[in-house]
């Protein structure tokens, strides 16, 4: 299986935690003040209100925050999902219709923010990262998502921008009419989005995965072909990626334990399922750093045992050429009673005994198989 050599300058996974190089706050300011804290990644802020139940489903996409106000009181089930967080002022308005405490408005447009879940009497506030692997570009897009799971049927999501991670749950409230998802209510449709978020973990982690593969392979044929900072890099990606996802484990231990009244008794045993595939996310990550980590040792073992192979060839002939400096050495010095200085054979049996020296020695190195 040839694989292509993959980029990973492209994946960039350990950007996301980076502290930012200058405060992105500024100290003292009150409680629930409302700022984007992060890149803007679209233009507009779009409302995407969808409205279902057994029988129908509606979807309206706006720019107008007002539009989504009135699903506020209905009895359907609602998704409002908001792309783009650069516009305070309109979401502080949906909030306020919502009843959304401001505290829960600065985690959401702080993409900062760490992955935690919290819960209250009215509401579950859900915040993690949102993975999404472009297999033709070989990249990873990363970017905050939150979760209201609200009173009165709703579910309030927040992105920073447009993503196709959600388009299978979209169409099943579409085109479902004998699935369950339009028979449930806004907790199963909560269990959905965030089953889809993990599921997308596993996507990110087999594109790493076959990345790992194509440097064992590079290893078996080539040794050499692979390089110290590919490896270094591979490592960051890969130590970044588990920290990415690693909080994903205790939001979903929150929510298998919930006592919540939001969530119904029918849909807890989905989110012991989600508990579950957040535990195999984490093992499957533990198993890459131990992938990437032997990779990197088996390198340095390389580079040990050639460095080593080496050494012992330059030690071998630097013995083999001890003997001889010495008998050099010896025959250098300036003495007039030196009784092999004056026959004719003296200088041709030096060489004879040089040469014998040196081919003795290297036959024995060869034998004892250090050469």
């Amino acid at each position: 299986m040839n694989l292509p050599k993959p980029d990973f300058t492209l994946f960039r996974l350990d950007r996301w935690l980076r502290p930012a190089s200058h405060p992105l706050k500024s100290p003292g300011q009150s409680p629930g003040l409302l700022l984007h804290l992060g890149e803007q990644r679209v233009d507009k802020v779009i409302f995407t209100a969808t409205e279902y139940d057994e029988e129908k489903a509606e979807c309206i996409a706006t720019e107008d925050v007002s539009e989504c106000l009135r699903f506020a009181d209905t009895r359907e089930v609602t998704w409002i999902q908001v792309t783009g967080l650069h516009d305070p002022e309109r979401i502080a308005q949906l909030g306020e219709a919502f009843h959304i405490h401001p505290l829960i408005l600065e985690d959401i447009l702080s993409t900062h923010c760490r992955p935690k879940i919290e819960e209250f009497d009215d509401y579950v506030f859900v915040v993690t990262k949102l993975l999404h692997f472009d297999a033709e570009q070989h990249s990873v897009e990363v970017q905050q998502f939150s979760l209201l799971l609200l009173p009165d049927t709703s579910v309030i999501t927040f992105l920073e921008a447009p993503t196709p991670v959600f388009d299978p749950v979209f169409q099943r409230i579409q085109t479902g009419v004998t699935g369950r998802i339009r028979r449930s209510g806004a907790d199963y449709l909560a269990w959905a989005l965030l089953d889809t978020v993990v599921d997308h973990y596993f996507t990110v982690m087999d594109g790493v995965d076959e990345a790992i593969a194509d440097f064992e392979e590079r290893f078996e044929d080539d040794p050499n072909s692979v390089k110290a900072a590919e490896l270094y890099q591979l490592k960051k990606e890969v130590s970044a990626l588990h920290r990415l996802v690693r909080p994903i484990r205790d939001i979903a231990t929150i929510l298998h334990r919930s006592e919540s009244d939001l969530i119904t008794p029918a849909t807890r045993p989905y989110f012991r399922d989600l508990y579950d595939h957040a535990v195999h996310v984490l093992e499957q990550t533990e198993d890459l750093r131990e992938n990437a980590s032997g990779l990197r040792d088996f390198f340095l073992s390389q580079a040990s045992h050639r460095m080593n192979e080496i050494m012992k060839v330059l030690t071998s002939f630097s013995a083999i050429f001890l003997p001889l400096t010495f008998l050099a050495g010896v025959y250098g010095m300036n003495f007039h009673h030196m009784p092999e200085l004056q026959p004719a054979w003296a200088y041709p049996a030096l060489w004879v005994v040089f040469g014998l020296i040196s081919i003795g020695m290297f036959w024995y190195f060869r034998k004892r198989e250090w050469i």
